[in-house]
C-alpha cells in the first residue's frame, strides 16, 4: 500500500529529512495561492494518483512536461497549467478512461541543482531482511545487505557513493532514513532522485513510501491518510479495506486479484464490444469475507447491469473466492448474470464450491470465454 507524495513528503519533513517547500492543491485557484505562499518560481505542479506511473526520478527544465508533472518558470502560469492537468490524464492513455486527477502537489522548483541519483530502502520478503540500494545518476547501482541493521560500516560506504563532496550530508540522509523505515514498518522508503543545490544542500525531489497493509493498524496517523478529501463513497470503503477501486461509466463490474490482470480484463472487453461500470481489485491474498465485501461494493455502483469475477490463482486460492462467492450468495441471486473465471491454484476446487452452492453462476477457465459470456448476458438485458 502506498501514500500519495504530499502525504508522503509531510512524513519525510516531521522526520526530518530535506524535503521542498510544497502543498496540496484541490483547484487551479489553489494552486496559484500555493505558488504565492511558496515565493519566485520555479514550480513543480505533480498530479497526485497513485499506481506507479507518478514521475519520480524527474528533473524537469521550465517550461516542461511530462507524464503528470509540469516544471512553470513564473507564478503566471500556474492557473492554466493546473488547470490542464485536472481531469482524465491524456497522459496516462491505458488509465485515461478510469482516472480522473483531483488533486495536484505544487512544490518549489529545481533548475539548476545537481542530481545525484536515487537513495531506496527495501524489504526483501524472500531472503527475509532489508537492502539499501543506491543508484548514482550514470554510475552502477550499489547495493548492501542490512542483515545487522544499518552498521556504521553500511553508513560510511554508502555515504561516498554519491561523491566524497556530499558524504557528511549523505551520512545524515542514510540514518534519517533508515530510521524513518524501521519506524513504519515500511515495505520501502525511495528518495528519488537526491539532488544538490548550488549552495551545496540536499534535496529530495520525489519520494515513496510502501506499507503492508497488515501493519498499518498499528500506526493511525497513517490510516488516516488513506481517506481522500476527493472521492465517492465507494472509493472510501474500498480504501479502508485495502482495494484499489476505480469507478467508471459502462455497465460491467469486474474483480479482479491484480491491478495488472485487471487492465487486460477492462482491455478485453473493451475490444469485445463492452462497458465497464467498476474495477476493484481484492489483491493477492484476499479473504472469504474480503471477496463478499468486495461483492457488494461492486453491486453498489448504478447501472451495473452484469458482474465478471476474473482470478488467476497464482498466489490466490481459488477456493476461498468461491467461498467468498458464496458468503455473498443473497447478492449474487439478484437477479444479474455473474460470471466467474477461475483458472491457476485450487481452480477446481473453487469451481467444485461453486456448482455445489447451486447459485446461479455461469463458470469459465479462460479468460476470453469469460468476457464473451458476460458480454453476450449483459446485451441480453437490454
Amino acid at each position: 500500500m502506498e501514500l500519495q507524495e504530499y502525504h508522503v513528503k509531510r512524513i519525510f519533513k516531521m522526520a526530518g529529512l530535506p524535503v521542498l517547500k510544497g502543498d496540496v492543491a484541490y483547484t487551479p485557484t489553489e494552486a496559484v495561492m500555493i505558488a504565492s505562499k511558496i515565493g519566485h518560481g520555479p514550480y513543480f505542479l505533480k498530479a497526485q494518483i497513485v499506481d506507479g506511473n507518478s514521475c519520480y526520478g524527474t528533473l524537469l527544465p521550465v517550461g516542461s512536461a511530462e507524464g503528470g508533472c509540469a516544471c512553470v518558470a513564473d507564478k503566471k502560469y500556474v492557473y492554466e497549467t493546473a488547470k490542464s492537468l485536472f481531469g482524465p490524464p491524456e497522459w496516462l492513455k491505458n488509465a485515461a478512461p478510469f482516472f480522473e486527477i483531483q488533486k495536484l502537489y505544487v512544490e518549489e522548483g529545481i533548475t539548476d541543482g545537481q542530481e545525484l541519483g536515487r537513495l531506496v530502502f527495501r524489504v526483501n520478503f524472500e531472503k527475509q531482511c532489508a537492502f539499501l540500494t543506491l543508484r548514482p545518476t550514470g554510475k552502477k547501482e550499489v547495493s548492501f545487505v542490512l542483515k545487522d541493521g544499518l552498521t556504521s560500516e553500511i553508513v560510511q560506504r554508502a555515504a561516498t557513493v554519491f561523491g566524497q563532496q556530499t558524504e557528511n550530508k549523505m551520512r545524515v540522509l542514510l540514518e534519517k532514513t533508515y530510521k524513518l523505515f524501521r519506524a513504519y514498518k515500511a515495505v520501502a522508503v525511495e528518495l528519488a532522485p537526491v539532488v544538490q543545490c548550488p549552495d551545496g544542500s540536499l534535496k529530495i525531489v520525489d519520494g515513496r513510501l510502501i506499507f503492508d497493509p497488515n501493519t498499518i493498524s498499528m500506526f493511525p496517523e497513517l490510516r488516516s491518510l488513506i481517506e481522500s478529501r476527493v472521492g465517492r463513497e465507494r472509493e472510501r470503503q474500498a480504501r479502508q479495506n485495502h482495494f484499489r477501486y476505480i469507478g467508471m461509466k459502462g455497465n460491467i463490474a469486474c474483480i479482479v486479484n491484480g491491478i495488472g490482470l485487471g487492465w487486460a480484463t477492462i482491455d478485453l472487453i473493451q475490444r469485445k464490444g463492452g462497458r465497464v461500470a467498476a474495477l476493484l481489485d481484492v489483491g493477492t491474498e484476499p479473504t472469504k469475507e474480503t471477496v463478499a465485501k468486495a461483492l457488494r461494493l461492486v453491486l453498489s455502483e448504478p447501472n451495473v447491469d452484469g458482474v465478471l469475477v476474473n482470478i488467476f490463482g497464482g498466489v490466490t486460492r481459488c477456493d476461498l473466492i468461491a467461498e467468498g462467492l458464496i458468503a455473498a450468495s443473497p447478492e449474487v441471486a439478484v437477479g444479474l448474470p455473474f460470471v466467474v473465471r477461475m483458472d491457476g491454484m485450487n481452480a477446481q476446487m473453487g469451481q467444485r464450491l461453486l456448482f455445489e452452492s447451486r447459485l446461479p453462476l455461469i463458470v469459465k477457465t479462460k479468460m476470453d470465454d469469460a468476457v464473451r459470456a458476460i458480454i453476450k448476458e449483459v446485451k441480453g438485458l437490454r
